[in-house]
């Protein structure tokens, strides 16, 4: 029971780190100029670096 509960705990730190080094930012749909509508998605927050982007 102890190493199960141990096993958890460890998945649950590495999900929280994944998800805190990407720190995902929610943008609402929105239509552009053009009359093109662009569907709410997630993307990275904004920073100086281009290698912890989704598209590197």
């Amino acid at each position: 029971m102890k190493k199960l509960i141990v096993i958890a705990l460890v998945a649950i730190a590495m999900i929280s780190a994944v998800s805190n080094a990407y720190a995902l930012v929610s943008v609402r749909g929105y239509s552009r100029s053009n009359g093109t509508y662009v569907a709410p998605h997630f993307r990275t927050s904004p920073n100086s670096s281009v290698y912890d982007n989704f598209s590197y």
